[in-house]
């Protein structure tokens, strides 16, 4: 019996030998739990902010709740306008909102905001998926340390006048709300562009220092537009208007290879998603304009391809800032040139 006592302390000694303390298990391995944090541009109660938590609930759900991301909402981590570079450093996990504000580090993101590119929220997601689109944009965060992880579809976004718009040249010499990428559309288009913030547009409107504005059509409602503006036109220039959800490769890279396809996965259903509810965010700014008494102008294809052609030198000028931008700019035009839409 002595001897049997001897062997076992033998063999539990051996094996603490070979599997030292600390080493944990395969299983252990598997369920190790991932917790981030995401910073949204927009405020809870936006369509962005629903979307948002769709995401994070189904990247729990993919990975049996292992990868937990936490959301923030405007400026409660980083400020807004730092979020790129928070998100390039590592210093923030995700970042769901548009980089349009930062096409000085990512020039690419303009190719997602070329006036009448799409007339349809499934326009995007077809070349996203089937040409291409989304590898390009990923090859252009790539270089900053960053993962395009998807698109996001934010509902139309166009002119909201005072004065009715039929043809490119009822534009002329107007003074239109519109910044950044957006300012150059409406400069390429004869208008005259000013920039002001959201939060001044309503005032510069009654006031008349402005005929116009470029913005989401859905705050006809919520910014009481339909009180100063006596017309919204259609096709919007950008129908929808894409934003993206991004992570820091730092982060990315700490997860196993099953639980970088569940973020992605997360991210393209949550694209599909607001591709399916685009409609409906839409549909809701044109009762509001039925309701106020908002006149909806619908351009004529003749109308629409005017306008397309006025663009021209703006898809040039993007195509030149680097060579994804190009091979965007070329997808986009082929895919249109099977629609039998040609822009030259």
């Amino acid at each position: 019996m002595k001897n049997f006592f001897i062997k076992v302390i033998v063999l539990i000694v051996a094996g603490m030998m070979f599997f030292p303390v600390g080493i944990t298990s395969a299983a252990d391995q598997k369920e190790k739990k991932y917790k981030f944090r995401l910073q949204c541009a927009y405020h809870e109660s936006a369509f962005v902010g629903q979307t948002s938590k769709f995401f994070v609930q189904r990247v729990k759900e993919l990975t049996n709740g292992n990868v937990d991301i936490k959301i923030f909402w405007p400026d409660q981590l980083v400020k807004t306008n730092e979020t790129f570079e928070a998100v390039r450093k590592g210093m923030l996990d995700f970042y769901i909102g548009s980089i349009l504000y930062f096409s000085g580090y990512v020039p690419e993101v303009n190719c997602e905001w070329i006036p009448f590119g799409w007339t349809d929220p499934k326009e995007p997601l077809e070349l996203f998926r089937d040409h291409g689109w989304l590898d390009l944009m990923r090859e252009a965060l790539d270089k900053h340390n960053v993962r395009y992880v998807a698109p996001l579809a934010v509902a139309s976004m166009g002119l909201i006048t005072k004065f009715p718009v039929h043809n490119v040249s009822d534009l002329k010499g107007r003074s239109i709300r519109a910044v950044g990428m957006e300012g150059k559309i409406i400069d390429v288009l004869g208008g005259s562009p000013v920039s002001l913030t959201g939060a001044e547009q309503y005032m510069a409107l009654h006031r008349g220092t402005v005929d116009g504005t470029d913005f989401p059509f859905y705050t006809i409602g919520s910014y009481r537009f339909y009180e100063v503006c006596n017309y919204i036109i259609r096709p919007a220039l950008h129908a929808p208007g894409l934003i993206e959800i991004l992570t820091s490769r730092r982060a990315y890279e700490k997860l196993p290879e099953k639980y970088q396809a569940a973020i992605d996965q997360a991210g393209w259903e949550t694209f599909e998603r607001s591709v399916q509810l685009n409609p409906s965010w839409d549909e809701e700014a044109y009762a509001m304009c039925d309701e106020k008494g908002v006149e909806i102008i619908d351009l004529t294809p003749e109308a629409l391809n005017e306008f397309r052609k006025a663009t021209i030198p703006l898809w040039n000028e993007l195509a030149e800032k680097s060579d994804v931008s190009r091979k965007l700019v070329e997808s986009l035009k082929a895919y249109l040139s099977n629609k039998g839409i040609e822009v030259e």
